[in-house]
């Protein structure tokens, strides 16, 4: 006999939704949690969303099918949280049977292209976002351009990609399908999907959003909101670290974005 599953949708404007669980499911760590995470208005999924139960400890990301699974879990209620760059966050409470399977869809709302200038007063950075000491080990080798928070800070009321333009010289930006891309200014090193422009791959988070010749769509810098940014590394083609150059996809180069949590 299957499991039985509880599915409902998630909608990122909800400020809290409680789905309720059997009084009877017990504390055994049982419970499994699912999902899909989806962009509210195109229904697409969403890659590299983090997922988390602040309350059990755990969190993942999802697949590129926009896919998630927690398991031995404990029965109960839990606070869920969901984040992906370019969207509004999610916070809800859940509940949780034990020996059962719940299944959410959630779908985050886009952030609004026209950003809305944020005077910000703290500058506190999650540390599960960037390890600054490596960020620094990396900007003292010397051997890339970094952006710190404290000079974002010192530009608000600018858009991402002017401040790329100002701060990373040898890139471009490019208007691609309505996108804004970053590609590498200086030469032509590759060419994909038929244009001779080289587009760079982009990390947020430590997760890979484009690879150059990749599958994944293209970057769009507009998605990305200035004041949430904590620091902005970018490397060349033959600077790039091998940390992050994953697979050998960063022939145009590498920009790698953490953001705060």
């Amino acid at each position: 006999m299957s499991r039985p599953t509880f599915n409902s949708v998630i909608r990122a404007a909800a400020a809290l939704l409680f789905i309720s669980y059997s009084p009877n499911a017990g504390y055994a760590q049982s419970a499994v949690l699912v999902g899909t995470v989806v962009n509210a208005r195109s229904n697409q999924p969403i890659f590299g969303s983090l997922v988390a139960l602040a309350s059990a400890g755990r969190q993942v990301r999802t697949d590129s099918l926009g896919h998630f699974r927690l398991e031995r879990l404990a029965a109960g209620p839990h606070a869920l949280f969901v984040k992906a760059v370019g969207y509004v966050p999610l916070r809800v409470t859940i509940g949780l049977a034990g020996d059962s399977t719940l299944a959410v869809d959630v779908a985050l709302e886009p952030v609004p292209t026209e950003l809305v200038r944020v005077v910000t007063t703290a500058d506190r950075v999650d540390a599960r976002s960037m390890n600054y000491s490596d960020f620094e080990r990396r900007r003292a080798a010397g051997l890339g351009r970094f952006v710190s928070r404290a000079e974002i800070l010192r530009e608000q009321g600018r858009s991402f990609e002017s401040l790329l333009g100002t701060r990373i010289p040898g890139t471009r930006v490019w208007d691609v399908g309505g996108k804004r891309v970053l590609g590498a200014s200086r030469g032509r090193i590759s060419i994909e999907r038929g244009d001779p422009r080289c587009f760079v791959q982009v990390i947020v988070d430590n997760v890979v959003r484009y690879e150059t010749g990749g599958s994944l769509p293209y970057f769009d810098l507009r998605s990305i909101d200035p004041t949430m940014i904590a620091a902005v590394e970018f490397y060349t083609v033959s600077s790039t670290p091998l940390e992050f150059n994953r697979g050998g996809n960063a022939p145009c180069g590498t920009l790698l974005i953490w953001m705060q949590n």
